[in-house]
């Protein structure tokens, strides 16, 4: 555990088991780590991939042998999808005890196949300074591979013997301090300034730049640079080549909209009117990072006669359109240092600013007139009322949905957190505790149903060293899928599709000890998001009706378009 501390690690979450003893017990002992104590392996992995997502350091897990490693299982999944740091020490029988029916024991190899950077299978503990030193290298290694150039979870597999408490009454000391600190030593860079990144090609920047009539795409993206220098390079890109950005409400573009005037956030809405999509087509596009969410600029997309190249960090292809399309390896800082001034088209970035504005006006009209609680402007509010610089993590289905048709572009620096490399809503809850832990107060906007996926992640809440306020839309049901074709079919669709609980969200925050306001008005609602508090967790409950948030959606988008 020391080298881990002396590579970066701060923070290393255990879940209790007998056989993971030595690893928790190292973890607990060393001063430099943070040990939390999670119940939960599920909650436990999700909590660690929150705080992972937010620092961008690897954060490191600790379980028992046995299915106790399964539960890791979806947060690994987000984890290598999305490219955020893990590093899984799971305690493993000795080879004796394996496949020979002993308690406690599965095939623990290469257990996560390939959504894990790199597998290694730890020797036999041995207290001699060659192990030791092995050891060290491997864990120097493990943390490389967990950063960069490819992000993601590494596991590690310790096979322990008993006895697994160390026999501190005989006062032996097999190995001196000063030995142990010299194995531990650590020559290598720290966390942060482990990267590469590539250059871009210069006949593909020429061809990029040779379009005056070009868009930037940018969807989900959680650089490690920070969001605020991302915000910028994106925004020099767009002056230099003289083109509109297409901001998904995941990457910090919308809450730093500084001094791009040509952001568009409502182009959801817009591209739905025939004519105008026709009038602003491109003929190149600029992806940088994933694609948005929204569906309507997919179908788009995929209907443009258009040259593509898509700009990534990360080696994963990340176009779902299969368009014949050129890749950019490199950060968006390289690319804008390297991009020269083009000659722009006299009207072609106030076209999309105009039809961005005329689109905002309408949205807000509508939105300053409505009474009735309706699930989108939960979002369209918080987008103006959280405190600057709050974490905001927006659960996926409807909840990260309505946040992209309706989170405007702004300036009030918030930084925004979703699981959406797998787009599931496992570990919702306790992915965003990882986010607030030790960080700005944070805020979680989700539906019933993703908030109960994870109740379980309520016992974590013990261990949060800052403030989470969850804003919960209760409407019965999962709304995402009154939208699809299934929702004309009854009697299936409520119980097998929509499937309504029963749970009285008051009382199961009081058996956790968790405070619960009911919503009833806008007004109570900006009154308890204006202020975070600096500690704890508590929910903010606002029912809605699921059909009528239906009905009310599409008259929006009907009038926003």
């Amino acid at each position: 555990m020391e080298v881990l501390a002396r590579l970066g690690v701060e923070t290393v979450v255990a879940s209790p088991g007998s056989r993971s003893t030595p690893l928790t017990l190292a973890a607990v002992r060393n001063t430099r780590l943070e040990a939390l104590s999670i119940l939960d392996e599920r909650s436990a992995a999700f909590y660690a991939l929150g705080l992972a997502k937010r620092t961008h350091r690897p954060v490191a897990l600790v379980c028992t042998s046995g299915s106790a490693l399964a539960n890791y299982w979806p947060a690994v999944v987000e984890a290598s999808l999305s490219g955020t740091p893990l590093l899984l020490l799971t305690a493993d029988r000795p080879p004796e005890l394996r496949q020979c029916s002993s308690g406690q024991t599965i095939d623990q190899l290469k257990f996560y196949g390939d959504y894990v950077r790199g597998f290694y299978e730890i020797a036999l503990p041995e207290a001699d300074c060659d192990m030791l030193a092995y050891l060290r290298q491997t864990l120097v290694h493990a943390v490389s591979q967990s950063l960069a150039p490819h992000a993601g979870p590494v596991h590690l597999n310790f096979p322990f013997r008993d006895p697994l408490v160390p026999d501190e009454a005989s006062g032996a000391e097999v190995i001196s301090a000063a030995e142990m600190a010299s194995a531990a030593t650590v020559l290598t860079r720290t966390c942060e300034s482990v990267l590469s990144m590539g250059r871009v090609d210069h006949v593909a920047l020429e061809r990029l730049c040779s379009h005056p009539r070009g868009i930037i795409v940018v969807g989900s993206e959680n650089p490690m640079a920070g969001d605020e220098s991302f915000a910028d390079a994106v925004t020099m890109i767009a002056h230099k080549l003289g083109w509109p950005v297409l901001a998904d409400v995941l990457n910090p573009l919308r809450q730093h909209a500084g001094e791009n005037p040509a952001l568009v956030a409502h182009y959801d809405a817009f591209l739905r009117d025939a004519a105008l999509a026709e009038s602003l087509k491109p003929t190149v596009i600029l992806q940088i990072g994933s694609l948005p969410t929204s569906k309507v600029l997919r179908a788009w997309l995929a209907g443009l006669d258009a040259v593509s190249f898509l700009s990534t960090t990360r080696p994963v292809n990340t176009d779902p359109l299969h368009r014949v399309a050129t890749p950019l390896y490199g950060d968006a800082h390289t690319l804008a240092e390297q991009i020269q001034h083009q000659q722009h088209a006299p009207d072609w970035v106030d076209t999309w600013a105009a039809a961005e504005k005329a689109t905002v006006n309408r949205l807000d009209a509508c939105m300053d007139s409505m009474d009735t609680l309706f699930e989108g402007k939960v979002a369209w509010l918080l987008a103006q009322h959280l405190p600057v610089g709050a974490s905001v993590f927006l659960a996926s289905s409807m909840s990260v949905r309505y946040a992209e048709y309706f989170w405007s572009a702004g300036n009030r620096a918030y930084s925004i957190f979703s699981n959406r490399g797998a787009n599931g809503i496992d570990g919702t809850l306790s992915t965003s505790l990882g986010v607030a832990h030790r960080g700005k107060p944070a805020v979680l906007l989700t539906g019933d149903l993703a908030f109960l996926h994870d109740s379980n992640g309520l016992l974590a809440a013990t261990q949060l060293a800052g403030s989470l306020t969850i804003v919960l839309v209760n409407n019965a049901g999962g709304g995402i899928f009154e939208h699809l074709p299934i929702a004309k079919m009854e009697p299936p669709f409520e119980q097998y599709f929509a499937t309504p609980q029963t749970v009285d969200f008051a009382g199961l925050c009081a058996a956790h000890g968790i405070g619960h306001q009911s919503i009833q008005d806008w007004a109570s609602l900006i009154d308890a998001v204006n202020q975070l508090p600096c500690e704890g967790v508590r929910v903010l409950e606002i029912r809605t009706n699921r059909k009528a948030d239906k009905e009310q959606l599409q008259q929006l988008l009907r009038v926003m378009c």
